[in-house]
């Protein structure tokens, strides 16, 4: 029998019960397509927001504040009355050194507009990555209705962290 293929004879019971079995294989299949074809799509992966797109304006005036500071000669006549007490000589010739040791400035990337509940309605806020050959960091820069400058600040990271003080709170003992 070397050699030999062996085919057994199928008989009508086999015939039946393999017919069956394939009937009931081809419905288990389409009920399983059926409760495949039934399950809810995972939800599409949300597109990125867009950048923010950066006023040119406003780009060049922070460009020219920043490297201002840096050399400790802020031009007065740009900022809010309202700011003029506290640009003082001290103020600027530390923040002109700390600024400075970063070297000189290489791009300003808008990060997105300032919002805070104490800015006036009229006022716009505006968030700028500032990059150095040796660093970078945050301005933030406040611009009231009339164009002047009420408020800039450098950070050295952007934190969102707001500290509320409770209505009750009452000031501790002095020793």
């Amino acid at each position: 029998m070397a050699g030999k293929h062996y085919k057994a004879a199928m008989s009508l019971r086999s015939l039946r019960t393999s017919g069956v079995a394939a009937v009931a294989a081809i419905a288990c299949f389409a009920g399983v397509c059926a409760v495949a074809g039934a399950r809810p799509h995972p939800a599409p992966t949300p597109s990125p927001s867009p950048a923010p797109v950066a006023d040119p304006a406003i780009t060049k005036i922070v460009r020219q504040q920043f490297v201002a500071w840096q050399a400790g000669t802020i031009n007065r006549s740009l900022y809010a009355a309202g700011v003029q007490s506290k640009l003082t000589p001290d103020k600027i010739d530390d923040v002109s050194r700390k600024l400075g040791l970063l070297g000189a400035l290489t791009d300003a990337t808008y990060v997105g507009p300032l919002l805070s509940a104490d800015m006036p309605p009229d006022a716009h806020g505006y968030i700028y990555q500032m990059q150095c050959q040796e660093g970078s960091v945050y301005l933030w820069m406040i611009v009231d209705a009339q164009g002047k400058i009420a408020t800039i600040y450098f950070k050295d990271k952007l934190t969102t962290e707001e500290v509320e003080v409770p209505a009750t709170a009452a000031p501790s003992p002095t020793p």
